[in-house]
């Protein structure tokens, strides 16, 4: 499929994609680090920058959007989907409206599942159904895959099939979340965001830029080795 990446961060969706065969031919990151790996990961493809300025999209099978998580994050601002920063989904609306792709694959953090009762993926579903789509999600864990905790929301939606068909048609389990000090090694921030340790049990907790309140916060590892 020819894809459209929104909010494409360094494009970690749309590598996956092209990897599985799938072609990006534009790209909607306004972040100067980030636009600077896409040029490098992606040098043939045009970024429109900023996603407010972007009038429309080419012609494509499927369109990818990791907005913004800021106000959906346990760690951020909670202000909800509604916020000023994860509030820019509506420009997916406003694009998928003008050039209705068969698909449409979000991403954001599971804690929008949860957040002011599930208000976000309320708006989500609604605003999809309203449109004619078909829906399907579920939580992906990077540590079924590699040694780092990181859950994600994979939202997908379809006019052409059923989205549980693709995101609903395998299970791969991580190391049992009550794993031994004694067995495994377990990593921790001294401070995650502003409400929690950050422990992972057998893995490193979700990797992070800086401190939201400045702390410096390393990550830090623990095992407790069994005495004879």
């Amino acid at each position: 499929m020819r894809v459209a990446g929104l909010f494409a961060g360094i494009g970690g969706l749309e590598l996956g994609l092209h990897e599985a065969g799938h072609e990006a031919i534009l790209f909607s990151e306004n972040g100067v680090a980030a636009a600077a790996v896409l040029a490098t990961r992606f040098p043939a493809v045009p970024n429109a920058g900023d996603i407010a300025q972007l009038k429309s999209l080419p012609a494509v099978e499927l369109v990818t959007a990791g907005f913004p998580c800021q106000d959906l994050s346990q760690a951020g601002r909670t202000a909800g989907i509604g916020g000023q920063k994860s509030g820019l989904v509506d420009h997916v609306f406003r694009l998928i409206d003008r050039g209705r792709p068969n698909w449409v694959l979000l991403e954001n953090v599971s804690f929008m599942l949860r957040l002011d009762q599930g208000s976000a993926m309320d708006r989500v579903v609604s605003a999809f159904e309203e449109r004619g789509y078909r829906w399907a999600y579920r939580v992906v864990n990077s540590l079924s895959f590699v040694p780092q905790r990181r859950e994600r929301v994979f939202f997908l939606a379809s006019l052409a099939g059923d989205p549980a068909d693709v995101l609903l048609v395998d299970e791969v389990e991580p190391v049992p979340p009550h794993a031994r000090l004694d067995t495994h090694a377990h990593g921790f921030y001294w401070t995650e965001g502003t409400r929690g340790l950050g422990w992972g049990v057998n893995c490193v907790p979700t990797l992070k830029a800086g401190s939201t309140v400045g702390i410096p916060s390393p990550r830090q590892f623990f095992c407790q080795t069994a005495r004879s």
